[in-house]
Order: structure tokens, then sequence, then C-alpha cells
């Protein structure tokens, strides 16, 4: 039986940040493997920074009552509103539906994982990395 949690939407704020950064780099680094441990770390940690403070808009995903305990949560462009940068569900909310949640109404994705692959055939997505050099 899958258990119900209740969850509250919220914008990200600041004190997200860490977390956002830590799943984002350990989730996206098997994904390219090829490139020396502390060239993906300091590239990717840019490329992220530049989406967030850039036209990134953080959504969290919270349990009701616990507002600083992230769920999911996912980066979306402001600029254009089919257009997901990247969603994380942590490990115990997984299977919840969460991130179909987050991802409701988007059609392109910028980055992909193993479960965002899955996830982007579940909805139909399109995956254009491209876009981040803007290319469109």
């Amino acid at each position: 039986m899958r258990e119900v949690v209740t969850v509250i939407e919220r914008p990200g704020l600041g004190a997200d940040m860490p977390y956002v950064f830590h799943s984002w780099l350990k989730g996206a680094r098997g994904y390219y493997p090829e490139m020396r441990h502390e060239d993906y770390y300091a590239l990717q940690h840019q490329r992220i920074e530049r989406l967030v403070t850039g036209p990134g808009r953080l959504v969290v995903l919270h349990p009701e009552g616990a507002p600083a305990v992230i769920a999911a949560w996912a980066l979306l462009d402001n600029d254009g509103n089919d257009i997901a940068h990247y969603v994380h569900v942590r490990g115990e909310y997984r299977g919840k539906g969460f991130a179909a949640r987050l991802l409701s109404g988007r059609t392109i994705a910028t980055h992909m994982t193993e479960q965002g692959a899955r996830l982007k055939r579940k909805l139909g997505l399109r995956y254009m990395p491209h876009l981040l050099d803007g290319l469109a």
C-alpha cells in the first residue's frame, strides 16, 4: 500500500541552497563519467549557480507542518513556462508522484539522470541540453 504524505509547495529559500547544490551535483555526476572529478564539480557548480541566480525558479515540496524539510525540489525556468532544469526527490519520498507534480505542464528538460530518463518517457518530456548554451 502506498503511504500518503501531504506536502506543501513553497518557493525555494536561501537556506535550501546547500541541499539543492549537494543533491544536484551528486545526482548528475554519473552522466559525466569521463570528466575529472574536480572539473565536474567546479563547472557544474557554476552552471547551477547561473541557473539559480538567472532564469531559474526554485520550487520546494515539504511535508505539512515541516517547512524546513525538503521532500522534493525542482528548478524551473521563469523565462519559459515549459522548461525544467532539474528535479530531485529525496529517497524516502520517492514513488509518491512528487516529481511529476513539480514538472506538471513542463515539456522540456535540460538535465537528465537515470531516474529522470524514466520520468521523461512517462511525461513525454523533450531532453534539450543545448538550451543551456543559448541555442533554440
